[in-house]
């Protein structure tokens, strides 16, 4: 965390000026960033809190594991949640080049069809479906999988391909999902992203055993270019307007305050977390809760730091027959998604699986973790929704944030009958090879699982719905169809925060999307 003390009033020590400046280097803000400054003509600063990229434990994709509470990770603490047994979770998200996208498990998932359509109706234009969105994938991505010119792009700065080489335990996994019902199908960013349900092998963003950031691919190469300034370790306190116009944000760099003047616009993508916060630091939020810590009105947005929506996740872990036959710790090469809360294809479910026990502490505490082991990680989106709010007006002061994980019952039951799918998958025939004798949890009642699922919910670090999208007569609209903030001029929001709704999986690629949709209206 950032420490520097800071006053409103603070005289900057310096002040710079570009055409556009863009708050946040991690997957949507590298977009933008790297997309703008193609035009050679555009003056683009990309400010980013955290340090370089320049590390082991980002290039190499199965450690990142050991980013999450390190200096890589902003380490967020959520309020005690009362569906959780008031536990209070780590609630990770990237600090550093490239965001999440160089700490994350590597995984490429665009969301499914009905997620862009939904973004569509919420937004009110088509701009957003799902047939105008696989135009942004295909441009983003070099895809190296089985041809689908329909859906795939040849000629994108990201590397995409298909895990591998793809371990046994894997496909032993997708054989017990296809056993179960499920169908299979070659990637999940294929035909599987137009149904309900289905596995697959998963795709990633892994190119000869290293990571391709989005960071790596879009910002990188141009790092030369004398149009595109990159600063690192500087913490944006809020953003500076001359009258209903943004004009300059204001920052901590290497402990100077400075100020970075934008003389066309600013483009805040600093995730669901920072992107409500630094919202509200400049005055732009709901009134009443900007009143309570002495910030001044400067637009009353209610749905400012609302609507936080993520995928809850907890691990499903049985005792392996064998320790030499699973896979390493931190590799997920399979995925599944179901369908569950009635919204016709619409995957609420997503399980990954890995080879440990994946466990929270208090759930390892409490059940004990057999010493060598295999989990089934699923995700699943909730029905409730939290928040983002200022504990004081003071830029480096975490925030309070609220998850709501499991305060709607039937959330939690759910989430008992997706530990049942799990358990089907892994007493497979297929899975038979690899299961020891025992599983956490073991032989229990539906009640006693749901007690394991309280006690081992976490994060699956999706994080989305802060800022988001809607049209002029959605009262908790952030932003419109464009990216704009409401009431203000030259401010745009191109992050995960702007989602209604967390995608069917992870964040990553959609956030990219939107980055790239933002670099275009930007230019515009």
């Amino acid at each position: 965390m950032m420490t520097h003390q800071y006053s409103p009033g603070t005289a900057a020590d310096e002040e710079e000026t570009y055409d556009v400046v863009v708050c946040g280097a991690g997957s949507a803000g590298s977009t933008v960033a790297g997309l703008l400054a193609a035009d050679e003509n555009l003056r683009v600063l990309l400010l980013e809190a955290g340090g370089d990229d320049a590390d082991d434990r980002v290039s190499d994709p199965d450690r990142w594991f050991e980013n999450i509470a390190s200096e890589r990770d902003w380490g967020w603490l959520t309020e005690p949640g009362t569906g959780l047994g008031n536990r209070r979770l780590l609630y990770s998200m990237g600090k550093g080049l490239g965001g999440g996208s160089s700490i994350n498990a590597g995984v490429w998932s665009r969301g499914h069809r009905r997620d862009w359509d939904d973004l569509a109706a919420v937004s009110g234009d088509p701009r957003w479906d799902y047939r105008s969105v696989l135009g942004s994938y295909r441009e983003l991505e070099t895809w190296r999988g089985a041809p689908d010119l329909e859906r795939r792009g040849t000629a994108g700065p990201m590397h995409i391909q298909p895990a591998q080489p793809l371990h046994p335990f894997f496909s032993a996994m997708l054989d017990g999902a296809e056993a179960a019902g499920l169908d299979r199908y070659d990637s999940p960013n294929g035909e599987l992203a137009e149904q309900g349900s289905g596995c697959a092998v998963r795709d990633e963003i892994i190119s000869d055993g290293v990571r391709c950031s989005a960071y790596r691919a879009l910002v990188a190469p141009r790092s030369e270019q004398r149009n595109l300034t990159v600063r690192t370790r500087t913490l944006i306190t809020r953003v500076l307007f001359d009258g209903d116009r943004a004009v300059a944000v204001e920052a901590i760099s290497d402990g100077r305050p400075v100020v970075f003047r934008a003389a066309h616009e600013v483009v805040l993508s600093l995730g669901a977390v920072q992107t409500p916060k630094v919202l509200m630091q400049s005055g732009l939020g709901p009134a009443r809760h900007l009143d309570q810590v002495g910030i001044d009105v400067r637009q009353d947005l209610p749905g400012v730091g609302s609507g936080l929506d993520d995928h809850l996740q907890f691990g499903c872990v049985w005792e392996a027959a064998d320790a030499r036959q699973l896979p390493p710790p931190s590799r997920a090469q399979a995925v599944c998604f179901w369908e569950g809360d009635g919204r016709e294809r619409s995957p609420q479910f997503v399980m990954y699986s890995g080879g440990a026990p994946f466990m929270s502490p208090e759930a390892q505490a409490r059940y004990g973790a057999p010493q060598s082991a295999f989990s089934f990680l699923l995700g699943m989106r909730l029905r409730t929704r939290g928040s983002v709010r200022l504990a004081d007006a003071g830029p480096a002061t975490a925030p309070v944030i609220e998850t709501c994980f499991l305060d709607d019952p039937a959330d939690l039951r759910d989430a008992v009958g997706a530990y049942r799918f799990a358990e089907e998958v892994a007493h497979s025939e297929a899975m038979r090879p690899y299961l020891g004798s025992r599983s956490v949890p073991a032989g229990l009642s539906d009640a006693e699982v749901a007690a394991y699922i309280r006690t081992a919910a976490v994060t699956f670090w999706h994080q989305c719905g802060t800022a988001r999208i809607g049209t002029d007569t959605d009262v908790n609209a952030v932003v419109d169809s464009e990216l704009r903030v409401r009431g203000c001029d030259g401010l745009r929001v191109a992050d995960a925060s702007v989602l209604p709704r967390v995608t069917s999986g992870n964040t990553m690629a959609p956030a990219m999307v939107i980055g790239h949709r933002a670099a275009g209206l930007v230019r515009a």
